[in-house]
């Protein structure tokens, strides 16, 4: 064994996000080890920096807005190739979900639903989690109006846990994030 061999390392990883954790193993030797954990501490800053960057462009705009950073999934939900980030908020008896663009922080798009079992425009409790997806045109009730098929953009859902989640897509005609529910 020359000397560089016997210096190996075996290392575990867990990076965690709002939705799941991921655990890694490497095996490294010392020179590759550093060059792992400069990418690691790199990605998970970028992440971390992008969430605080949309929690305070949303507090700036809606201030009464108790925004709930724990929520926060980044994923390019506006179809420009950017990584936008979702986070789930609350306001009195309604739910807010803000989404805030990965190419222009400042530009930010705030849904507000009520929080009622009578109401089919309303989460029937506050939700629990922000589901990515691919982004897929068709619902059950047809094609989503403005929805264009694009690989790399994605989709999401926000789950209450109690009644039909709400879904969200890009409108491309309409520029702008659209919603459907069953």
């Amino acid at each position: 064994m020359r000397g560089s061999e016997r210096y190996g390392l075996i290392m575990s990883v867990t990076l965690e996000t709002a939705n799941s954790s991921v655990v890694k193993v490497f095996d490294v030797k010392f020179p590759n080890f550093f060059v792992i954990a400069a990418f690691l501490v790199a990605s998970s800053t970028a992440q971390v920096s992008r969430t605080g960057v949309a929690i305070s462009e949303l507090r700036k705009s809606h201030p009464s807005v108790n925004w709930n950073s724990k929520s926060a999934t980044v994923a390019d939900v506006t179809c420009d190739g950017k990584p936008d980030t979702v986070i789930l908020g609350s306001e009195k008896n309604n739910v807010v979900v803000g989404v805030v663009s990965g190419a222009n922080p400042t530009k930010i798009q705030v849904f507000s639903f009520p929080v009622s079992r009578s109401a089919q425009d309303a989460f029937c409790a506050v939700p629990t989690r922000i589901e990515v997806l691919p982004l897929d045109c068709d619902s059950e009730g047809g094609a989503l109006p403005g929805c264009k098929p694009i690989k790399a953009c994605r989709a999401f859902t926000v789950i209450d846990g109690e009644c039909d989640p709400f879904n969200f897509y890009w409108d491309s005609s309409r520029k702008s994030v659209a919603w459907w529910r069953n």
